[in-house]
Protein backbone atom coordinates (compact mmCIF):
# COMPACT_ATOMS: atom_id res chain seq x y z
CA UNK A 1 0.00 0.00 0.00
CA UNK A 2 2.96 2.25 0.78
CA UNK A 3 4.28 5.50 0.91
CA UNK A 4 2.81 6.92 -2.62
CA UNK A 5 -0.64 7.23 -1.08
CA UNK A 6 0.30 10.49 0.85
CA UNK A 7 2.08 12.31 -2.28
CA UNK A 8 -0.57 13.83 -3.83
CA UNK A 9 -1.92 15.69 -0.79
CA UNK A 10 1.96 16.51 0.13
CA UNK A 11 2.53 18.16 -3.03
CA UNK A 12 -0.98 19.94 -3.02
CA UNK A 13 -2.36 17.82 -6.14
CA UNK A 14 -6.23 16.60 -5.27
CA UNK A 15 -6.50 12.60 -6.66
CA UNK A 16 -8.86 11.85 -9.66
CA UNK A 17 -11.35 9.68 -9.33
CA UNK A 18 -11.13 6.74 -11.86
CA UNK A 19 -14.27 4.36 -12.27
CA UNK A 20 -12.87 0.48 -10.97
CA UNK A 21 -13.93 -0.35 -14.92
CA UNK A 22 -10.81 1.28 -15.99
CA UNK A 23 -8.40 -0.85 -13.74
CA UNK A 24 -8.41 -3.79 -16.52
CA UNK A 25 -6.54 -6.95 -16.18
CA UNK A 26 -2.93 -6.78 -15.56
CA UNK A 27 -0.17 -8.80 -17.88
CA UNK A 28 3.27 -8.88 -18.15
CA UNK A 29 5.35 -7.87 -19.25
CA UNK A 30 3.50 -4.96 -20.11
CA UNK A 31 2.05 -4.27 -16.65
CA UNK A 32 5.63 -3.83 -15.24
CA UNK A 33 5.69 -0.53 -16.99
CA UNK A 34 4.21 2.76 -16.93
CA UNK A 35 0.27 3.49 -16.97
CA UNK A 36 0.08 7.40 -17.67
CA UNK A 37 -3.96 7.30 -17.62
CA UNK A 38 -3.48 6.78 -13.98
CA UNK A 39 -2.13 10.17 -12.20
CA UNK A 40 0.10 8.49 -9.56
CA UNK A 41 2.31 4.82 -9.66
CA UNK A 42 5.76 3.71 -7.58
CA UNK A 43 8.19 0.59 -8.54
CA UNK A 44 9.34 -0.13 -4.99
CA UNK A 45 12.31 -2.37 -4.11
CA UNK A 46 13.76 -3.30 -0.88
CA UNK A 47 16.61 -5.99 0.03
CA UNK A 48 18.78 -7.78 2.23
CA UNK A 49 22.05 -7.96 1.32
CA UNK A 50 25.61 -9.33 2.35
CA UNK A 51 29.37 -8.25 1.42
CA UNK A 52 32.79 -9.20 2.35
CA UNK A 53 33.23 -10.59 5.39
CA UNK A 54 29.64 -11.30 6.24
CA UNK A 55 28.56 -7.53 6.25
CA UNK A 56 25.24 -7.22 6.11
CA UNK A 57 23.43 -4.01 3.90
CA UNK A 58 19.68 -2.98 3.67
CA UNK A 59 18.69 -1.28 0.62
CA UNK A 60 15.08 0.43 -0.48
CA UNK A 61 15.01 1.99 -3.63
CA UNK A 62 12.13 3.75 -4.86
CA UNK A 63 10.75 5.33 -8.66
CA UNK A 64 7.94 7.29 -8.38
CA UNK A 65 5.65 8.68 -11.52
CA UNK A 66 3.39 11.56 -10.09
CA UNK A 67 1.70 12.52 -13.76
CA UNK A 68 4.83 13.93 -15.45
CA UNK A 69 6.71 14.72 -12.71
CA UNK A 70 9.04 11.62 -11.05
CA UNK A 71 10.69 11.63 -7.77
CA UNK A 72 13.18 8.53 -6.73
CA UNK A 73 14.23 7.86 -2.94
CA UNK A 74 17.15 5.72 -1.84
CA UNK A 75 18.06 4.43 1.31
CA UNK A 76 21.09 2.17 3.03
CA UNK A 77 21.38 0.63 6.25
CA UNK A 78 24.80 -0.35 6.93
CA UNK A 79 24.44 -2.96 9.90
CA UNK A 80 28.18 -3.45 11.22
CA UNK A 81 28.78 0.58 10.87
CA UNK A 82 25.36 1.05 12.65
CA UNK A 83 24.89 3.71 9.23
CA UNK A 84 21.73 5.02 7.60
CA UNK A 85 21.69 7.39 4.90
CA UNK A 86 19.40 8.55 1.99
CA UNK A 87 18.70 10.25 -1.04
CA UNK A 88 16.07 11.75 -2.96
CA UNK A 89 15.40 13.01 -6.42
CA UNK A 90 13.14 15.16 -8.11
CA UNK A 91 12.63 15.76 -11.77
CA UNK A 92 10.36 16.12 -15.09
CA UNK A 93 10.10 13.69 -17.70
CA UNK A 94 12.45 14.63 -20.12
CA UNK A 95 13.92 12.79 -22.33
CA UNK A 96 17.79 11.44 -20.99
CA UNK A 97 16.51 13.37 -17.16
CA UNK A 98 13.75 11.00 -16.15
CA UNK A 99 11.19 8.83 -17.22
CA UNK A 100 9.73 5.09 -17.58
CA UNK A 101 8.59 2.73 -20.47
CA UNK A 102 5.05 1.83 -20.85
CA UNK A 103 5.96 -1.30 -22.48
CA UNK A 104 8.05 -3.12 -19.88
CA UNK A 105 10.03 -2.43 -16.70
CA UNK A 106 12.63 0.28 -18.01
CA UNK A 107 12.47 3.38 -14.94
CA UNK A 108 15.13 5.66 -14.74
CA UNK A 109 15.82 9.25 -12.68
CA UNK A 110 19.44 10.43 -13.72
CA UNK A 111 21.70 8.15 -12.80
CA UNK A 112 19.48 5.94 -10.74
CA UNK A 113 17.71 3.10 -12.98
CA UNK A 114 15.52 -0.25 -13.29
CA UNK A 115 15.17 -2.56 -16.66
CA UNK A 116 14.51 -5.80 -17.42
CA UNK A 117 16.62 -7.69 -19.13
CA UNK A 118 16.02 -11.03 -19.99
CA UNK A 119 13.62 -11.60 -17.01
CA UNK A 120 15.71 -10.47 -14.24
CA UNK A 121 15.47 -6.73 -13.27
CA UNK A 122 19.16 -4.49 -13.03
CA UNK A 123 19.65 -2.20 -10.96
CA UNK A 124 21.99 0.42 -11.14
CA UNK A 125 22.71 3.66 -9.23
CA UNK A 126 25.30 6.19 -8.10
CA UNK A 127 25.06 7.51 -4.68
CA UNK A 128 26.89 8.46 -1.88
CA UNK A 129 27.81 4.73 -1.40
CA UNK A 130 29.34 4.12 -4.51
CA UNK A 131 27.90 2.71 -7.66
CA UNK A 132 25.77 -0.23 -6.97
CA UNK A 133 24.58 -2.68 -9.32
CA UNK A 134 22.22 -5.66 -9.05
CA UNK A 135 20.59 -8.29 -10.85
CA UNK A 136 17.62 -9.43 -9.34
CA UNK A 137 16.40 -12.93 -10.70
CA UNK A 138 12.70 -13.65 -9.72
CA UNK A 139 12.76 -17.20 -7.27
CA UNK A 140 8.75 -17.33 -7.76
CA UNK A 141 6.35 -15.45 -10.29
CA UNK A 142 4.36 -11.90 -9.32
CA UNK A 143 1.70 -11.54 -7.08
CA UNK A 144 -1.20 -9.65 -7.31
CA UNK A 145 -2.90 -8.33 -4.10
CA UNK A 146 -6.18 -8.28 -3.38
CA UNK A 147 -8.69 -9.10 -5.95
CA UNK A 148 -7.42 -9.98 -9.13
CA UNK A 149 -4.28 -7.64 -8.10
CA UNK A 150 -7.35 -4.65 -7.12
CA UNK A 151 -5.99 -3.61 -3.92
CA UNK A 152 -8.90 -1.77 -2.11
CA UNK A 153 -8.14 1.12 0.41
CA UNK A 154 -11.55 2.34 0.98
CA UNK A 155 -14.91 2.48 -0.78
CA UNK A 156 -14.88 5.33 -2.54
CA UNK A 157 -14.42 5.36 -5.91
CA UNK A 158 -10.47 6.42 -5.98
CA UNK A 159 -9.51 4.57 -3.16
CA UNK A 160 -7.80 1.82 -4.59
CA UNK A 161 -4.87 1.18 -6.33
CA UNK A 162 -3.11 -1.61 -9.01
CA UNK A 163 -1.05 -3.51 -6.65
CA UNK A 164 1.74 -6.28 -7.79
CA UNK A 165 4.49 -7.59 -6.07
CA UNK A 166 7.50 -10.30 -6.97
CA UNK A 167 7.96 -11.17 -2.75
CA UNK A 168 11.46 -13.42 -4.12
CA UNK A 169 14.44 -12.23 -6.13
CA UNK A 170 17.71 -13.74 -5.65
CA UNK A 171 20.24 -10.63 -5.94
CA UNK A 172 23.90 -10.47 -7.03
CA UNK A 173 25.87 -7.85 -7.75
CA UNK A 174 29.03 -5.14 -7.14
CA UNK A 175 29.30 -1.76 -4.64
CA UNK A 176 32.10 0.16 -6.01
CA UNK A 177 33.42 2.94 -3.91
CA UNK A 178 37.34 4.23 -3.43
CA UNK A 179 38.45 2.19 -6.13
CA UNK A 180 37.18 -1.13 -4.37
CA UNK A 181 34.83 -3.31 -5.57
CA UNK A 182 32.99 -5.52 -3.13
CA UNK A 183 30.70 -8.28 -4.32
CA UNK A 184 26.97 -8.56 -2.70
CA UNK A 185 24.72 -11.51 -2.15
CA UNK A 186 21.17 -11.87 -1.22
CA UNK A 187 17.66 -11.81 -1.48
CA UNK A 188 14.73 -8.46 -2.61
CA UNK A 189 11.50 -7.63 -2.93
CA UNK A 190 9.75 -6.22 -5.86
CA UNK A 191 6.33 -4.13 -5.56
CA UNK A 192 5.00 -1.95 -8.30
CA UNK A 193 1.75 0.20 -7.41
CA UNK A 194 -0.55 2.97 -9.62
CA UNK A 195 -4.10 3.89 -9.44
CA UNK A 196 -5.66 7.00 -8.54
CA UNK A 197 -3.97 7.17 -4.80
CA UNK A 198 -7.22 7.95 -2.89
CA UNK A 199 -7.54 7.13 0.56
CA UNK A 200 -10.58 7.29 2.97
CA UNK A 201 -11.33 10.07 5.70
CA UNK A 202 -10.06 9.14 9.11
CA UNK A 203 -6.94 7.07 8.12
CA UNK A 204 -3.91 8.30 10.37
CA UNK A 205 -0.92 6.74 8.20
CA UNK A 206 -0.14 2.63 7.98
CA UNK A 207 2.51 0.20 9.06
CA UNK A 208 3.53 -2.07 6.30
CA UNK A 209 5.14 -5.36 6.50
CA UNK A 210 7.19 -7.95 3.83
CA UNK A 211 8.29 -11.06 5.16
CA UNK A 212 11.08 -13.20 3.69
CA UNK A 213 10.80 -16.33 5.95
CA UNK A 214 13.90 -18.83 5.76
CA UNK A 215 11.47 -21.97 4.86
CA UNK A 216 11.41 -20.28 1.68
CA UNK A 217 7.49 -18.13 1.94
CA UNK A 218 7.23 -14.93 2.43
CA UNK A 219 4.26 -12.39 3.37
CA UNK A 220 3.28 -8.78 3.07
CA UNK A 221 0.52 -7.26 5.57
CA UNK A 222 -0.81 -3.57 5.89
CA UNK A 223 -2.59 -2.05 8.91
CA UNK A 224 -3.84 1.29 7.79
CA UNK A 225 -4.23 3.18 11.06
CA UNK A 226 -7.55 5.03 11.91
CA UNK A 227 -7.45 7.94 13.73
CA UNK A 228 -8.33 6.10 17.30
CA UNK A 229 -5.14 4.08 16.39
CA UNK A 230 -7.26 0.59 15.21
CA UNK A 231 -6.93 -1.04 12.06
CA UNK A 232 -9.21 -0.07 9.00
CA UNK A 233 -11.41 -2.42 7.85
CA UNK A 234 -9.18 -2.66 4.68
CA UNK A 235 -6.24 -3.53 5.83
CA UNK A 236 -5.33 -6.72 5.05
CA UNK A 237 -2.04 -8.85 2.98
CA UNK A 238 -0.91 -12.07 1.52
CA UNK A 239 0.92 -15.38 2.12
CA UNK A 240 2.92 -16.79 -0.41
CA UNK A 241 3.97 -20.48 0.70
CA UNK A 242 7.06 -22.13 -0.32
CA UNK A 243 5.15 -23.72 -3.74
CA UNK A 244 1.76 -23.00 -4.57
CA UNK A 245 -0.63 -20.62 -5.21
CA UNK A 246 -0.64 -16.86 -2.82
CA UNK A 247 -3.55 -16.14 -0.49
CA UNK A 248 -5.09 -13.69 1.21
CA UNK A 249 -4.80 -12.98 5.27
CA UNK A 250 -7.84 -11.56 6.61
CA UNK A 251 -6.93 -8.67 9.39
CA UNK A 252 -8.92 -10.44 11.86
CA UNK A 253 -6.69 -13.22 11.54
CA UNK A 254 -4.07 -11.29 12.39
CA UNK A 255 -2.44 -9.79 15.87
CA UNK A 256 0.06 -7.23 15.62
CA UNK A 257 1.48 -5.04 18.59
CA UNK A 258 4.41 -2.60 19.15
CA UNK A 259 6.63 -3.70 22.58
CA UNK A 260 8.92 -1.11 22.47
CA UNK A 261 9.29 2.60 20.69
CA UNK A 262 11.78 4.83 19.47
CA UNK A 263 12.32 8.34 19.24
CA UNK A 264 13.71 10.37 16.50
CA UNK A 265 15.99 12.82 17.04
CA UNK A 266 15.22 14.95 14.07
CA UNK A 267 11.24 15.28 13.32
CA UNK A 268 10.98 13.94 17.38
CA UNK A 269 8.34 11.27 16.11
CA UNK A 270 8.06 8.28 18.11
CA UNK A 271 8.02 4.95 16.25
CA UNK A 272 7.00 1.52 17.27
CA UNK A 273 10.58 -0.09 17.56
CA UNK A 274 9.50 -4.19 17.89
CA UNK A 275 6.68 -5.93 16.49
CA UNK A 276 4.88 -8.90 17.41
CA UNK A 277 2.95 -10.90 14.80
CA UNK A 278 0.68 -13.72 14.81
CA UNK A 279 -1.26 -14.89 11.94
CA UNK A 280 -3.39 -17.44 13.44
CA UNK A 281 -4.37 -19.34 10.21
CA UNK A 282 -0.32 -19.47 9.22
CA UNK A 283 0.41 -20.61 12.81
CA UNK A 284 3.06 -17.69 12.68
CA UNK A 285 4.09 -15.96 15.52
CA UNK A 286 7.35 -14.01 15.21
CA UNK A 287 8.76 -11.47 16.60
CA UNK A 288 10.51 -8.27 13.92
CA UNK A 289 13.22 -6.09 15.36
CA UNK A 290 14.96 -3.12 13.11
CA UNK A 291 18.83 -4.18 12.47
CA UNK A 292 19.09 -0.26 13.56
CA UNK A 293 17.01 1.87 15.42
CA UNK A 294 17.52 4.74 13.09
CA UNK A 295 16.06 4.04 9.77
CA UNK A 296 14.04 7.61 9.15
CA UNK A 297 13.66 9.09 5.92
CA UNK A 298 13.13 12.84 6.10
CA UNK A 299 12.26 13.39 2.69
CA UNK A 300 11.86 17.22 2.34
CA UNK A 301 13.52 17.62 -1.38
CA UNK A 302 11.03 15.47 -3.33
CA UNK A 303 7.66 14.13 -1.88
CA UNK A 304 8.09 15.88 1.52
CA UNK A 305 7.14 13.01 3.08
CA UNK A 306 8.80 11.74 6.95
CA UNK A 307 8.55 7.66 7.37
CA UNK A 308 10.61 5.29 9.15
CA UNK A 309 11.59 2.13 6.32
CA UNK A 310 14.29 0.06 7.17
CA UNK A 311 15.58 -3.67 7.45
CA UNK A 312 14.49 -6.11 10.33
CA UNK A 313 15.00 -9.46 11.57
CA UNK A 314 12.60 -12.18 12.05
CA UNK A 315 12.51 -15.01 14.65
CA UNK A 316 9.79 -16.62 16.18
CA UNK A 317 7.83 -20.07 15.06
CA UNK A 318 5.77 -21.01 12.31
CA UNK A 319 3.13 -24.37 12.82
CA UNK A 320 5.77 -25.13 16.28
CA UNK A 321 8.81 -25.33 14.84
CA UNK A 322 11.72 -22.25 14.41
CA UNK A 323 11.82 -19.80 12.10
CA UNK A 324 13.74 -16.68 11.07
CA UNK A 325 13.74 -14.68 8.23
CA UNK A 326 14.76 -10.97 7.05
CA UNK A 327 11.95 -7.87 6.92
CA UNK A 328 11.56 -4.52 5.51
CA UNK A 329 8.35 -2.49 7.52
CA UNK A 330 7.63 1.23 6.94
CA UNK A 331 5.66 2.90 9.11
CA UNK A 332 4.16 6.20 8.14
CA UNK A 333 1.40 8.97 10.13
CA UNK A 334 4.06 9.21 13.13
CA UNK A 335 5.95 12.23 12.34
CA UNK A 336 2.77 14.65 11.45
CA UNK A 337 4.13 14.82 7.67
CA UNK A 338 2.93 11.37 5.82
CA UNK A 339 -0.18 12.13 4.35
CA UNK A 340 -1.19 15.46 4.56
CA UNK A 341 -3.93 15.58 2.16
CA UNK A 342 -6.12 13.50 4.55
CA UNK A 343 -5.76 16.19 7.48
CA UNK A 344 -7.32 18.89 4.82
CA UNK A 345 -10.84 16.64 4.03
Amino acid sequence: MRRFLGILGALGTAALAFGLAGAGPIQFPRDHGAHPEVPLEWWYWTGHLQGSAGRQYGFQLTFFRLRDIHLAHFAWSDVASGRFTFEEKTHLALPGIAGASEQHLDVFNEDWSASDQKGAQKLRLRTREGLLALTLSPAKPPVLHGESGLSRKGPGPDEYSSYVSITRLNASGTLEKNGKTEALTGHAWFDHEWGPGGLPAGISGWDWFALILEDGSELMLYRMRQTDGTASPFSAGTYVPPAGPPRSVAWKDVRLSPKTTWTSPRSKATYPAVWELGVASLGLEVTIAPLLADQELVTSASTNVTYWEGACNVSGRLRGAPIGGRAYVEMTGYAGRDVPGLRDR
